[in-house]
């Protein structure tokens, strides 16, 4: 049979006891304290061991556990920062995907801007109308552009009180233009016009030309004839002549009048003496069209030269030139422009 010869520990010194597990007590060799193995060191200890064994292998895998869980930490660590990064990375390429998307769009939205938007010159279809006469005229426009463009403000250098040629300057605003014209860009703003095609008053006499003077002189003195015979004055018929005309026009340009003066001789308490009529008429005017006007003042009628004979207001007579001169210039050069012609 087999010796299994163990070891202990002595509890009173401590050293280390050797024995035969066949025998039931074994002796310290160094304090020589007896030992009994078997209810110290047999069964109970094998209970110690056994419960030593189980410490350690909880100890074992309470330090597995605290491993396990450190790199579990870490493990977790590595999974938030894998997760931040992927994060991260996905953010960065979307941002990508994203402001590539906005560039491509705005790309698109510009190319699309440059495909509505275009340039215009609205002077293309801008007219300037004029009416009236010449130093009392108006301009007014006539825009046929398209809405966006029409509904731009315009302004005009002046409107009112115009001469032909003179020189105006019509202007789209800047400010309205960029508030509401988004489709169009305007190639100009400002052009200068020349005013045109205004009626004109006879303002001088020697603008009336030779042929309707002779049919002026003509019919004035028709007038005066007939004046005197109704006033039993036949006698001196033979003796009717021309002897002055005057243009007036008013300085506001508002009238045009013109005084045909016509001589005659009379005798009076058996003297020869002169004396004078007026045939007045309005309004003498050169249109546009080249046509020559009147506007007699006895029924305010239109007429052209062939109807010069016509409708002439002849006033009373006057007994000395003096008192037509004074009539007709110096009452009148304050407010009036005035052009005179005297006959032979």
């Amino acid at each position: 049979m087999a010796i299994n010869v163990k070891s202990v520990t002595c509890p009173s010194c401590g050293a280390r006891v050797k024995y035969d597990d066949s025998h039931k007590t074994a002796v310290c060799e160094f304090c020589g304290a007896v030992l009994d193995m078997t209810e110290e060191y047999g069964e109970k200890k094998d209970r110690e061991r056994d419960d030593i064994q189980d410490m350690q292998i909880k100890h074992i895998m309470n330090n597995m556990n605290g491993r396990n869980n450190a790199v579990g930490s870490r493990r977790k660590g590595a999974v938030v920062a894998i997760c931040i990064i992927s994060m991260l990375i996905v953010g960065s390429l979307t941002l990508g995907i994203v402001g590539g998307a906005m560039k491509e769009a705005k790309k698109r939205s510009q190319e699309e801007v440059q495909q509505t938007v275009s340039e215009i010159d609205p002077f293309d279809r801008l007219t300037v109308k004029y009416s009236g006469i010449s130093g009392a005229g108006r301009a007014r426009t006539s825009d046929t552009n398209v809405n966006a463009v029409s509904s731009i403000d315009k302004s005009m250098s002046a409107e009112d009180k115009l001469s032909n040629g003179d020189k105006i300057i019509v202007k789209y605003s800047k400010d309205t233009a960029e508030n509401k014209n988004t489709k169009y860009v305007l190639t100009a703003t400002e052009k200068e016009f020349t005013v045109s095609g205004l009626d004109e008053y006879v303002s001088d006499i020697t603008e009336v030309g030779e042929e309707d003077l002779e049919s002026l002189k003509k019919n004035a003195i028709q007038k005066a004839i007939s004046e005197c015979d109704e006033a039993e004055f036949s006698y001196i018929k033979d003796s009717f002549k021309a002897y002055a005309v005057y243009t007036l026009v008013k300085k506001d340009f508002s009238k045009q009048m013109s005084v045909f003066v016509v001589s005659f001789d009379y005798i009076e308490n058996e003297e020869k003496k002169t004396g004078y009529f007026m045939a007045k008429y309005s309004n003498a005017t050169h249109l546009a069209t080249g046509e020559y006007k009147i506007n007699f003042t006895a029924d305010d009628f239109s007429y052209m030269r062939e109807t010069f004979l016509y409708g002439f207001n002849v006033t009373s007579a006057h007994s000395t030139w003096d008192a037509v001169y004074t009539e007709v210039y110096l009452n009148n050069k304050a407010e009036w422009d005035i052009s005179e012609k005297f006959f032979d």
